[in-house]
């Protein structure tokens, strides 16, 4: 299978799916195969989508709302009402747009500038983690992060998904420690996770992997630090489950409410029926991935430029019509 983009990232993917895949964090430089840390390796140059006058341009025109755009400090929550406004719109006042003056301001401060879900309004983006999704057939999201020198965004934590992140402008320290010790674990903040796996500084162009679960942390360097982190989301026993519900009962004909005991027991006969069926046929792997299209499919969003917006529209309805068919 061709992963071009995940080249564009890693540099030898079989390398990297083999060696660090959910095992061990690995920073990737382009073109010197230097680094520290559990794992490194060589990668091209990525293309970063989006830029911090993109991010400029978004802010001031009014388009971005919490929770697309929050800000974040360290043991210091920044509560939105400190960087966002109202606007009025045919008459609507509606609460929770950025205020580029107060953000910028909270910026110099030392707060961390957090923009989720840039694939719901950024078309780069979105193309960005199309191409991941199509090669490595989990869901990807993009969240931007603008820090300042020496303020740290988030403390100790462990995110439910492997993430990708690109260094962009400025410098920023991570370090990365273990993954938790067993399948009951939640995301969010933790007070220890043993010694450090990786500690390194990532520079413009340079690429961060942190395995699922891994716990990790990260101080603004030099400059204005920007990095875009991709979040790939595995499927878990939720989806599982679902799944399992669906490839068992998919056109199963349940009555909604039987009405008596009869009808009761012969709705439970036809489940097991259904049970007995398809269970000897169904695999771990067809459940696993039924659940990862599933989930693929859940956090999908209309595609950008795509029929039926309105430039396809605009296009159809200019284009010559064939007098033969109006003749008709």
């Amino acid at each position: 299978m061709h992963r071009d983009e995940l080249t564009r990232w890693v540099g030898d993917t079989d390398a990297f799916l083999d060696g660090h895949w959910r095992t061990a964090p690995a920073v990737f430089r382009p073109g010197t195969g230097t680094g520290s840390g559990t794992g490194t390796g060589t990668a091209a140059r990525p293309a970063a989508p989006l830029s911090l006058e993109e991010i400029d341009a978004a802010v001031a025109g009014g388009l971005l709302r919490v929770p697309h755009l929050e800000l974040a400090r360290a043991g210091d929550p920044v509560h939105s009402s400190r960087y966002t406004r109202s606007r009025t719109v045919a008459g609507v006042t509606t609460p929770g747009y950025a205020d580029p003056h107060r953000v910028r301001e909270l910026l110099a401060e030392g707060a961390t500038l957090v923009l989720r879900n840039v694939e719901h309004w950024h078309p780069a983006t979105r193309a960005l983690t199309r191409r991941l999704e199509g090669e490595l057939g989990r869901r990807v999201e993009a969240f931007f992060f603008v820090t300042p020198p020496g303020a740290q965004g988030l403390d100790l934590h462990r995110d439910d998904a492997d993430v990708l992140l690109l260094q962009g402008t400025g410098s920023k320290h991570w370090t990365v420690r273990g993954g938790p010790a067993g399948p009951d674990w939640s995301p969010g903040e933790v007070a220890d996770a043993g010694p450090a796996l990786l500690s390194d500084t990532l520079r413009p162009g340079e690429v961060l992997y942190i395995p699922r679960g891994f716990a990790h942390e990260a101080v603004g360097g030099e400059g204005l630090s920007s990095h875009l982190s991709l979040t790939i989301r595995e499927a878990g026993t939720q989806q599982l489950f679902a799944s399992l519900q669906r490839l068992l009962l998919d056109g199963l004909p349940l009555p909604a409410r039987p009405l008596d005991d009869d009808a009761l027991h012969a709705a439970a006969e036809l489940l097991l029926e259904r049970f007995r069926t398809r269970l000897p046929e169904l695999t771990a792997e067809a459940l696993l991935d039924h659940a990862r299209r599933a989930q693929l499919a859940e956090g999908a969003v209309p595609g950008l430029g795509a029929d039926p917006g309105v430039a396809a529209l605009a296009a159809r309805l200019d284009a010559p019509r064939d007098p033969a068919a109006n003749a008709a």
